[in-house]
């Protein structure tokens, strides 16, 4: 048995038990103990997002009383939401009672972003409407300017079920229709096989690609001191600025 006695844990809260990306950053991370809860969002509505906050709260407290060194309650629609001040709120809240390092999604998006020094970006989501635009006012107010906030896909089709090439075929395409010269393409959904083609992805746009699981292991590496670049995932992991 392996033991993992000096590795550093994480703590993870999971949006859904269906996602391949948990599985992505272990195998991106070995040197590294993740344990996890999950939430079971099912239906993705706003009302849903708005009220699910109690649990990430009972879910941050178990996992702090694990000792785990690090805390990351992951899913941004929750956060984005109910706002950047709410989501800042709310960390300071888990910050104080536990002690230790607690971050989102968004909050490791915007960290990754400014490592590259971005300013303004095109976004793609599953989400539109109410969740699209809450998504934009986030990244609004945290002081980037958001060229596009949009869906690549018709309405209705999964874009989670969608093969590396499919999703490589409609991000070139949506990306080379977005006017404004972004200076990244910023993905949010954890679970599109984009993060198999990323390399592939920014030699043909020709900016950075940030996408949750890559940020999501920068980020943690960052926390934990691991500086070591990993190939095969992007420039932010590539140079790990």
């Amino acid at each position: 048995m392996t033991d993992t006695s000096d590795r550093p844990k994480v703590g993870v809260v999971k949006p859904t038990k269906t996602s391949n990306s948990f599985q992505d950053l272990v195998d991106l991370m070995p040197g590294v103990e993740f344990i996890s809860r999950y939430l079971d969002i099912r239906n993705y509505s706003v009302e849903e997002f708005e009220t699910i906050m109690p649990v990430y709260d009972r879910m941050v407290a178990e996992l702090a009383a694990e000792g785990v060194d690090l805390i990351h309650p992951e899913g941004a629609p929750p956060f984005m939401i109910q706002g950047l001040q709410f989501e800042r709120e709310r960390v300071k809240t888990w910050l104080d009672t536990y002690q230790r390092p607690v971050f989102t999604t968004g909050m490791t998006q915007l960290a990754a972003m400014k490592a590259l020094g971005i300013e303004k970006f095109m976004g793609l989501t599953p989400f539109l409407g109410v969740l699209a635009d809450a998504f934009t006012r986030y990244f609004t107010d945290a002081g980037f300017e958001v060229l596009a906030m949009g869906r690549p896909t018709a309405e209705g089709q999964d874009i989670n079920a969608l093969s590396p090439q499919e999703i490589y075929d409609l991000i070139v395409r949506s990306f080379k229709d977005q006017p404004g010269a972004p200076e990244a393409l910023y993905i949010l959904g954890s679970n599109w096989r984009a993060f198999d083609v990323i390399d592939e992805l920014e030699r043909e746009l020709g900016v950075p690609l940030l996408h949750p699981v890559a940020v999501r292991c920068w980020y943690i590496s960052k926390q934990l001191g691991m500086t070591d670049p990993i190939s095969g995932h992007g420039r932010l992991l590539a140079e790990m600025p």
